[in-house]
Order: C-alpha cells, then sequence, then structure tokens
C-alpha cells in the first residue's frame, strides 16, 4: 500500500470477495486507525453483511484512542506508514491503553520497522501489498491466538487451590474499583475491613461516597455503628479493558479521635484559664477596695489631716499600717502579674524599646522613696545603645518591680548602681549594692525558687527570691532572658538581668 496513492493492495482494493467458508465463522468488528483516508474508505467499503463477516470502523490518529473505547471491538488495525509521523509511538498507547483486542499493524516492506512494531506489542505486522484475503486471515489468527492465550492461562490458574493474590488484594490501603456509573466492580480485604461489609454486599452495588476523581475526606457509616474517617484518592483508570475508576482509601479515625480529643481538652483549658482569669479579677477588685480604704485612712492618720493624734505612739502606729498597707497591696499587685502571666500562656507585644529609658523611668517612679530610705540610685548607660525587641508594658512592670525590691531590701546609706552593658552576648543590666565598707564573707548564689508563690519570709533572707524578682524573673523569661540574684543576708545584693543577642535591633 503505497503512501499518498490511491493504490491500497497490490491484488486490488480490499473487496468483498473471498467469503467461501466464511459462514463457519463468527463475526468480527475490526477498528481500523489510519491517516490515510483512501485507505479509510477502502476498509469501510470492504465491510461486508451477513453472518461470519468481518465489519470494519474507522478513525484517525488525530482522533486519539477515544474512539477505540466503544465496547464491542474484537481487533484493531493501524497504519504505521513508514513512521516518519510517530505511528510507532501511537501504536504502543494503542496497545497499553486501548480495548483488550490483538493489534495488527501495516506498515512497508521494512524488516526494522516491522520488528519495531513486533517488538511494541503488534500481533502481526503486514506489508502494503497484502492481498484483502490474507489481511482477513491474518485477523482471524490474531484473534485465535488471544483466545488460545486466554484459555491457557486459565488452565493454568484452575489448578492453584486458591486463587492468586494481587498486589491491589495485598494493599494495606482499601483499595475499591468503580465502573463509569459510579457501582463497585471490586474490593479488597482492606476495603471489607474498613466498611464493615463483605465484597459481596459490596460488589454491584452504589458505592455510596464521592466517585469524583482528586482527593476527599469521607466519613464511612459500618452496619455495626461505628463510624469510620477516611482519606480518599480517585483517580481513572482501566478495569478489564474499560474505563474505570480506582478508590484509595486510608484509614484515619484514631487521627480524627485524638485531634477531637485534643480540641476538647484545649477547649476546657481556655475555659478554665477564662474562669482563672475571672478569679484574680475578682480578688482584685475585692482586695484592692479594703485596702485602699485602710492606705488612705492611715494616710489621713499619720499625716493628722484632721487635728493631733495625741500620742507619739499612735503617729507611729499609723506609719506602720500606712506602710504595711502599701506593702500588702504592692504584693497583691505581684502576686496577680505573675498568675496572669502564667495562666494565660501570653504572647509578647513585639516593639523596639529603649532599655535606658525604660530605666530612667523606673528609677524617676522611685526616687522620692529611695531618699525616704536613705539610699541613693545610679544609673550607667551607654548613650548609643542598641533597640530591644520587646513587650515596653511588661518590661517597665518589670523593671519597676526590680527597683522595688532593691530599695527594700538594701542597707540604710547604701548605693543602688544600675550598669547596662551590650557585647556578641546580648544585653546585661547589673544591679549592685554599694556599701561604705565592705563586708566579711564571699558572695553566695542564693537558690532559685521554682514556684513564684514561695514566700521567702521565713527563711532569713532579704526578699530577692519573693514575689516582686518573681515577677521581673517571669517577664525576663517571656523575652527569652535569665535573672540570676547574688547575696542577701550580710551580703551585699548583686542581680543580672541578660536579655539574648536575637531580642536586639542594632
Amino acid at each position: 500500500m503505497m503512501r499518498r496513492s490511491t493504490q491500497l493492495w497490490s491484488a486490488g482494493p480490499i473487496s468483498k470477495a473471498g467469503s467461501e467458508g466464511r459462514d463457519a465463522l463468527a463475526a468480527l468488528a475490526v477498528h481500523v486507525v489510519s491517516a490515510n483516508e483512501v485507505l479509510r474508505l477502502a476498509f469501510l467499503w470492504a465491510s461486508p453483511d451477513g453472518k461470519g463477516a468481518v465489519s470494519f470502523s474507522v478513525s484517525s490518529p488525530a482522533q486519539g484512542i477515544e474512539p477505540l473505547l466503544s465496547p464491542g471491538i474484537d481487533a484493531v488495525i493501524v497504519d504505521i506508514a513508514d513512521d516518519e509521523n510517530g505511528e510507532i509511538e501511537f501504536l504502543t498507547r494503542v496497545i497499553s491503553l486501548g480495548p483488550d483486542a490483538p493489534v495488527l499493524a501495516i506498515g512497508r516492506e521494512d524488516a526494522a520497522l516491522q520488528m519495531r512494531a513486533m517488538a511494541a506489542g503488534a500481533e502481526d505486522c503486514l506489508g502494503p501489498d497484502t492481498e484483502t484475503m490474507h489481511v482477513l486471515l491474518a485477523l482471524r489468527r490474531a484473534v485465535a491466538r488471544r483466545q488460545a492465550r486466554d484459555k491457557r492461562e486459565i488452565a493454568e490458574v484452575r489448578p492453584t487451590a486458591e486463587p492468586q493474590m494481587t498486589l491491589v488484594q495485598e494493599a494495606s490501603e482499601a483499595m475499591v474499583i468503580l465502573d463509569s456509573h459510579g457501582n463497585v466492580r471490586f474490593v479488597n480485604a482492606a476495603a471489607e475491613e474498613l466498611m464493615g461489609r463483605s465484597a459481596g454486599e459490596l460488589i454491584g452495588k452504589p458505592f455510596g461516597l464521592p466517585t469524583d476523581p482528586g482527593e476527599h475526606e469521607v466519613a464511612v457509616l459500618r452496619p455495626d455503628g461505628d463510624n469510620r474517617f477516611a482519606e480518599m484518592r480517585i483517580v481513572d483508570s482501566r478495569w478489564g479493558g474499560v474505563p474505570a475508576r480506582v478508590a484509595a482509601l486510608n484509614d484515619i479515625t484514631v487521627r480524627r479521635k485524638l485531634e477531637r480529643t485534643m480540641e476538647a481538652a484545649e477547649a476546657q483549658s481556655r475555659e478554665a484559664n477564662k474562669r482563672s482569669r475571672t478569679f484574680f479579677s475578682n480578688v482584685n477588685h475585692d482586695l484592692r477596695t479594703p485596702l485602699t480604704h485602710i492606705i488612705g485612712f492611715s494616710e489621713m492618720m499619720k499625716n493628722e489631716q484632721l487635728g493631733p493624734i495625741g500620742g507619739e505612739r499612735y503617729r507611729e502606729y499609723a506609719r506602720d499600717i500606712h506602710s504595711s498597707g502599701t506593702m500588702l497591696l504592692d504584693m497583691i499587685e505581684d502576686l496577680l502579674g505573675i498568675a496572669d502571666a502564667e495562666t494565660e500562656n501570653t504572647s509578647l507585644t513585639d516593639e523596639i524599646c529603649n532599655l535606658g529609658q525604660l530605666l530612667e523611668i523606673a528609677v524617676a517612679s522611685q526616687k522620692i522613696r529611695a531618699g525616704e530610705e536613705g539610699l541613693k540610685i545610679e544609673i550607667d548607660c551607654p548613650a548609643k545603645l542598641s533597640g530591644l525587641r520587646g513587650d515596653a508594658k511588661r518590661l517597665r512592670q518589670g523593671l519597676f518591680r526590680l527597683v522595688a525590691e532593691a530599695i527594700f531590701s538594701a542597707r540604710r546609706g547604701a548605693t543602688l548602681r544600675l550598669t547596662v552593658t551590650e557585647n556578641e552576648h546580648g544585653l546585661l543590666l547589673m544591679l549592685n549594692e554599694l556599701v561604705t565598707h565592705e563586708d566579711d564573707g564571699l558572695q553566695t548564689r542564693l537558690p532559685y525558687c521554682d514556684d513564684p508563690f514561695i514566700s521567702t519570709e521565713d527563711s532569713g533572707a532579704a526578699r530577692m527570691q519573693g514575689l516582686a524578682l518573681s515577677l521581673t524573673r517571669k517577664v525576663m523569661e517571656l523575652h527569652g532572658g535569665t535573672l540570676d540574684a547574688h547575696g542577701g543576708g550580710n551580703l551585699p545584693m548583686d542581680i543580672a538581668l541578660r536579655f539574648p543577642p536575637e531580642r536586639l535591633i542594632r
């Protein structure tokens, strides 16, 4: 069959001749794929009617393999020409993705080309000069060979005691094969276990779950009342030579139940935190109100605003009441601040802060009190200091409590020096108590108090491990820093606050 020629066969065009003995043969439906329009017309013209006939349908390679997916095709002929336009590649696609039927190739008399067609999987490869009867006989032989192979495969499987297990059957994932109508064609053991039904109950029935290709998360309702959750992936495929869809289901029931348990626990934790905040808010109000009255009345008595008290001891008592009330109010503020930080799992507001300015604000607010205690406060801070990324409000609160506690713990006449330095390890703030004479003995580190609510009132040490420094330590921890305290008793104070280098904005 010459390319681009009306000459199709050496013995003339395909004809209806050669029907002798044909009545004993079964009818064959053959589909021809060719880019040659003349060849396609010749095959259509050669389609005889009657029992035992070989009927032809045709398409071009440009139409793809879609025309080959119609049911009832017994054999396929592919015109590979001289493989100038990738006909061998198309032949391979037809054999891989087309119907479950033998495929013959027709091409030029070239041994290499014909061997390539056979290697691609063609049952036979005919030359362009093949006569009509030989083409029909080649089709009959190809179909007979295919049927004989199928019978041999069935005979080889039959003696075994159990059916052969495929990869799909042995897969740990639940595998379901669906037809074009969404009905179940096959299920493996994992799918039976997941869905709680046997293969006999599922095959031939609607799937009951989404059948669109893609990924889905589904809930599987089992007959025993146990609900399962699964991630399902559906892809287009073929089954038994016809289009089908394969669904792979991964059981995620345990993971979903665990996630729901964690969500419930998180919601319960949020509710507990909310109740804690409400409780501490109420405590704050209930304690602050009477304390404010106590401090106000004692201040009036201390200052004798309504007239002289009459006795020095009464005035001393009034000063003690005022001092104790103020101290108790500060402790309550510290207690509530620590509790708030502990229960809320606080996230910081990142701002660019100037540690030197925050320190000056904290010291300025306490200078009067320091003067009353006979103390001096000095600040040694570089003029050019890197910015500190942190929560300005919390830093201000922590520094205020640090200075207030230092004033409370320092000896009368001492100087409190606050020194800020910067190096490759970050930012360091040192608070040192300087005295006019040196005490005997070496400095020792105070034990760390893990629980901020444990008081050191009866420990014989200063309040450096009490509520105030615990609040400052919590602020430092929120910023990734540390607080170390040394001294107490007869030793001078030595408190170090260290901020990590990643908090600095240089």
